[in-house]
């Protein structure tokens, strides 16, 4: 989720699911990977607005060598299991575990696994070619300026105080009766 969410454009609220179902798997491979990539080239081929394809890796660190998709056995041996994927220009989203390793060796280690993403992205960008459903002639809804404008002079000064109580249950409690208060002063208008 976290590296494909932000690739759906502002204001796109249209709900979306892609749910990865494994009905078979190697119990020496972790299907995370897969998952994200079905996910990426799922979304890719839908034509719905998106702004990807992205990739993913797991990068090991055995010997002195990074790893690309180590298996189970090999992560038992590694001192680094990260887990990196990002789009063909940039990372998106770095999760690791690591036993301790430079920063140079944890930087090469999130290079690598951009690198080799790149395979998959240009496979996913060739499919969409290939098989992809024409893009949805989709904008955003235009911003009223001033409903945001009135919504602020309601409510921006009565938030930021109601943000700084301490507990949590008056604070929300605050904030709903701020939020309550401006939608029917909204509506008497």
């Amino acid at each position: 989720d976290r590296p494909i969410r932000p690739l759906f454009p502002e204001g796109f609220v249209n709900e979306v699911q892609v749910i990865a179902t494994v009905v078979s798997v190697n119990p020496q491979v972790n299907p995370d990977i897969v998952a994200m990539i079905g996910a990426s080239a799922a979304l890719s081929l839908s034509g719905i607005p998106f702004n990807g394809p992205i990739g993913a890796a797991r990068v090991g660190y055995i010997n002195d060598q990074y790893v690309l998709n180590p298996t189970q056995d090999e992560l038992k041996e590694s001192k680094l299991d990260l887990v990196v994927a990002g789009t063909e220009a940039a990372v998106l989203m770095v999760e690791s575990e690591a036993q301790l390793l430079s920063e140079d060796q944890m930087l090469g280690a999130v290079v690598f696994g951009h690198e080799q993403q790149q395979v998959v992205i240009q496979n996913i960008n060739e499919l969409v070619k290939e098989a992809g459903k024409p893009r949805w002639d989709w904008q955003p809804e235009p911003v009223n300026e001033a409903l945001n404008a009135r919504v602020a002079a309601l409510a921006e000064a009565r938030l930021s105080d109601a943000y700084r109580i301490t507990d949590k249950q008056e604070r929300y409690a605050q904030v709903d009766v701020i939020k309550s208060e401006t939608i029917a002063t909204l509506l008497a208008e």
